[in-house]
């Protein structure tokens, strides 16, 4: 890989939209992964679409997730993995060494996740729009949520995804966010 490649990674627009939305949304987007199983990046980037004004196709889907998911499965989780293992463990029985490397795959951890959206920016590289509409980022996300095969939604879903939805709009409030939820379909229209 070349340096310029490299240098490039977190400097496209999907990485900065990200980080933004993860702050506030953060809480969410782990409870929606831990529970649900659901790829972070894979949602914030249905979110960013949606964002963009682009309502992303089935055939999308199957590239975007093939772009990232080996990625991910061989990388990402594995030092998720492992970090959540050794933050898990009682910190005082464990030597100062392995604290140090704990920081130091939660760094490589941040590092893949970066990775990863590059793929999935690379992929579609969208362009931010003042014309997207929370309504796109509903459907892109309810989609992705059936095309990951999660076929229902419990409230505490719906709230976490309201969650994330106000962290990319910031003029929505929760209960907006919320009520664009409901009476959608929850399957892929396209």
């Amino acid at each position: 890989m070349d340096d310029k490649r490299t240098d490039d990674l977190t400097d496209h627009p999907f990485w900065r939209f990200s980080l933004a939305v993860y702050g506030p949304g953060s809480g969410a987007c782990l409870a929606l992964q831990d529970r649900r199983g659901v790829d972070v990046n894979m949602l914030l980037f249905t979110v960013w679409a949606g964002r963009c004004g682009h309502r992303l196709s089935v055939a999308e889907f199957e590239g975007l997730c093939g772009a990232v998911m080996p990625w991910t499965a061989a990388v990402v989780r594995p030092l998720r993995a492992v970090r959540r293992w050794v933050k898990a463990q009682n910190a005082e029985q464990l030597p100062v060494d392995a604290l140090a490397l704990r920081d130091q795959v939660r760094a490589c951890e941040l590092q893949a996740e970066a990775i990863a959206q590059y793929h999935l920016f690379s992929y579609l590289p969208l362009v931010a729009s003042s014309c997207g509409k929370p309504d796109d980022a509903v459907d892109n996300l309810l989609d992705y949520l059936a095309y990951a095969g999660i076929v229902r939604l419990e409230q505490v879903d719906y709230e976490d995804l309201s969650s994330v939805l106000c962290a990319a709009f910031e003029s929505l409030s929760v209960s907006e966010a919320a009520a664009l939820f409901k009476g959608r379909c929850f399957a892929p229209q396209r």
